[in-house]
């Protein structure tokens, strides 16, 4: 799974065995260590579940959560659907912009680079 965090905004991007993890567990987890204790190691979860009713995020300590409502998470990974989007409001001027995405295979990247990805619908 790839984490981007960029202009307030959370983007995962998960690979078809990723997908069908999730379908199966409701949950994907990645984690980052830079040496031996929990300290030293950062993760980044997303979860299906019917505790929200849209995307939401959070930092957790050493992470980020993200969870989907489950009927949106099962459509999602059911269908050719590409996304699942959403718009968390933190004050009356800030939004957190949540984007769970297939990863799509590269128009011009190597098989090593697009393996396990979905078919791009731009790709003749």
């Amino acid at each position: 799974m790839k984490l981007r965090l960029q202009f307030n905004s959370i983007r995962l991007r998960l690979k078809r065995s990723e997908v069908e993890q999730f379908l199966y567990t409701g949950r994907v987890e990645e984690r980052i260590m830079s040496g031996t204790g929990d300290q030293e190691s950062f993760h980044y979860l997303l979860e299906a579940t019917d505790a929200v009713s849209s995307p939401k995020g959070w930092i957790a300590s050493g992470g980020v959560v993200v969870q989907v409502p489950l009927a949106d998470a099962l459509n999602w990974v059911l269908t050719d659907k590409i996304g699942i989007e959403g718009e968390q409001a933190i004050d009356n001027q800030t939004s957190l912009r949540i984007l769970i995405e297939k990863d799509l295979a590269c128009l011009d990247g190597t098989e090593e680079q697009n393996a396990d990805t979905f078919p791009n619908p731009v790709e003749k």
